[in-house]
């Protein structure tokens, strides 16, 4: 099965036409949502990161101490008695309403909620200190002179009242707008059902105390645009979000939408049942990062659930915005090659991110230079049931490790090409290749039970990837490879530079080579040390080693110190070391490597080509266990003049081409 396109996946155009205020990325791809193809402590490449959070201190107490002294108590009952400088260091049980314009508190009171309202704007708190008691003390639409930072305080000192039916929209924005420490009722629940747009500097620290916020009306949300009007809107403020639940109801789906941080954390969080319907996205979390201008140094999401991030779709992926959804996506610019930013994935599980075009993870670099060193970073993360991908990586330094990847069991669509890969590294300007990419110690497979319906992990138009010490799982064998190099879309080269894939264990699949597949300078691909296990298979014609295209010339890999292991009470198709479907092989050297088989053997036990093999490559020191070696390899579509260089079977019987 083969699949090819005349262009680049136009997804991102017709979000383009539909939305034109996006920046514009690459021609072609002008929103950088669509397709085109295709605390640690430690670098991508392996190397020490002695301050992986650039110096931020999430470490906020949760319960402040209240310095000032109190000398007495009080009940103001109007601004004169807020602000009469008598009342210094007193405490200020607040019991009546009163407005308090641009007034300024008696020096370093503590405020008392006790049913009054304090409303006005500019109000100049001038040290006092707010009791956190879960009653309203202010009004929602009050302002302070400065940030208020003595205590941690909730949205119920604005007003919301938690598990009851009103929208606490505007309390929870006056929360976020006055407070640097904030946090939610244990246990209790907030509706928000409008967007909010927060534009204030600083820092936001919001223990959400077990608690949920949620959305239950889409009715004041814009759902006629493609990407606006999410949940929270918040530019140059830098989050630091925890220990508590957003919940979509199946309502809405868009949740946070951040610009301009210096840092951002999110922990311990439930984000689950958000739902576009097909005139909008669905998005968990998006991000615009100019590193330049804004100074962001440092991004977390640790330890938290993503579940249900779904858009409605129509079953065309390139059917922009209808089933596009994301858990994550960042748009990167303005990134400095010393001043670098690291974005942290830890400990997190997603599931079930569903829709035309939807993915757990997706980061795109639009213009600049690929050769820097920010980084993205995955340590032990769980991904499973995403429709297209589990990760779409457009960027450069990208290490994943220590994780866990599944397919999801029914897919929307049969072709791979429309799948995509489950976890897909490509670079999306053309001739500049995304760098240092590093995938090691992960577990990444089918589900048990199910067959293929894509690749597990791709890899082109990149220089510097090193794929070890993977598991690389399919049920049976079939069309797609568990590593694939290269395009099946025209619009790429399949450029790829400084390629390894070593030290890993293939079950059921493969390393496979695409339509467009272009070792730069024809620098072998190295192919090392790798085990391959086929017990199962479709019958398609495979090996551990497969060049997919059926015409022209393909090649230049260095296949080393291999293991292929085939028990032939299931498979069929298996030829294996070596498939051609039909294109010449050329620049390939095959050494050291061992093929046994198991339970009989294969009709072509070391490889299968239908186009020619011919003096260019090389088939030096290896053995042939379980099957006989004489024409154990079959060229049918040319030449057969390949080298072969003390290769024998178990009986010394030398490897010879049929």
């Amino acid at each position: 099965m083969f699949f090819s396109a005349c262009g680049k996946d136009s997804d991102l155009f017709d979000e383009y036409v539909l939305e034109p205020e996006e920046e514009v990325v690459e021609p072609g791809d002008q929103d950088g949502n669509g397709d085109t193809d295709g605390e640690t402590g430690q670098n991508p490449d392996g190397g020490p990161n002695e301050n992986p959070t650039g110096g931020i201190d999430f470490d906020t107490p949760d319960n402040l101490e209240n310095t000032n002294k109190i000398e007495g108590t009080y009940y103001p009952a109007s601004q004169a008695d807020i602000t009469n400088p008598a009342n210094a260091n007193y405490k200020a049980v607040i019991r009546e309403s009163f407005e308090c314009n641009g007034c300024t508190f008696a020096a370093n009171q503590t405020i008392e909620p006790a049913g009054g309202v304090i409303s006005g704007s500019n109000i100049n708190l001038n040290g006092a200190y707010i009791e956190n008691t879960y009653k309203q003390a202010f009004s929602p639409s009050v302002s302070f002179s400065e940030v208020y930072k003595a205590s941690r305080i909730s949205a119920e000192t604005f007003g919301a009242v938690s598990g009851d039916s009103s929208d606490d929209t505007s309390a929870i924005d006056a929360m976020i707008n006055n407070s640097q420490l904030v946090v939610g009722a244990e246990g209790g629940s907030y509706i928000k059902n409008r967007p909010s747009n927060y534009r204030r500097s600083g820092t936001l620290d919001w223990n959400l105390n077990g608690s949920v916020v949620k959305v239950t009306s889409a009715s004041n949300f814009d759902t006629g645009q493609v990407s606006v009007d999410a949940m929270f809107d918040i530019t140059n403020l830098s989050p630091n979000i925890h220990n508590g639940e957003f919940d979509g109801t199946d309502t809405y789906g868009r949740l946070f939408y951040l610009h301009g941080q210096e840092h951002f954390r999110f922990h311990k969080l439930y984000v689950h049942n958000f739902y576009a319907s097909s005139t909008y996205r669905a998005v968990a979390f998006r991000f615009t990062i100019d590193a330049a201008s804004s100074g962001f140094k440092y991004g977390e999401f640790s330890d938290c659930v993503i579940d249900k991030i779904v858009a409605q779709g129509d079953g065309n992926y390139n059917n922009a915005p209808a089933g596009i959804s994301k858990g994550w996506w960042y748009t990167i610019s303005g990134i400095n090659y010393n001043d670098p930013f690291t974005v942290m994935h830890m400990n997190n599980k997603v599931t079930n991110i569903i829709g035309d075009d939807a993915e757990a993870f997706y980061a795109i670099q639009g213009g600049g230079s690929l050769d820097h060193d920010s980084k993205f970073i995955f340590d032990n993360e769980d991904y499973r049931y995403c429709t297209r991908r589990a990760i779409k990586a457009c960027v450069s330094n990208v290490e994943i490790k220590n994780s866990y990847f599944e397919e999801i069991p029914e897919s929307l669509f049969k072709s791979a090409q429309q799948m995509g890969t489950m976890i897909d590294f490509f670079s999306t300007q053309s001739s500049n290749l995304i760098q240092n990419i590093r995938v090691h110690d992960n577990v990444i497979r089918t589900v048990p039970g199910n067959d293929a319906h894509y690749y597990l992990l791709s890899l082109t138009e990149v220089n510097d990837a090193i794929i070890t010490n993977n598991t690389f799982t399919m049920e049976s064998t079939g069309n797609y490879g568990g590593v694939r190099l290269g395009s099946n879309t025209s619009s790429y080269n399949g450029a790829l530079q400084n390629i390894q894939v070593t030290g890993n264990t293939f079950n059921n699949c493969y390393v496979n080579t695409m339509y467009q597949y272009a070792p730069v300078n024809n620098q072998p691909i190295k192919v090392d040390g790798n085990l391959f296990n086929f017990t199962s298979s479709q019958g398609i014609d495979v090996a551990a080693l497969r060049f997919s295209q059926n015409s022209g010339s393909q090649g230049y890999v260095n296949f080393v110190n291999n293991d292929i292991k085939v028990n032939m009470s299931s498979p069929n198709g298996i030829n294996g070391v070596i498939a051609s479907n039909g294109v010449s092989v050329v620049g390939v050297t095959i050494e050291n490597t061992k093929v046994t088989y198991s339970n009989g053997q294969s009709s072509r036990p070391f490889g299968y080509l239908r186009g020619s093999f011919d003096a260019s490559n090389t088939i030096k020191d290896c053995v042939l266990n379980g099957a006989s070696g004489s024409n154990a390899l079959e060229v049918v579509g040319g030449a057969q003049s390949v080298q072969v260089v003390n290769s024998t079977d178990a009986s010394g019987n030398p490897i010879t081409v049929k």
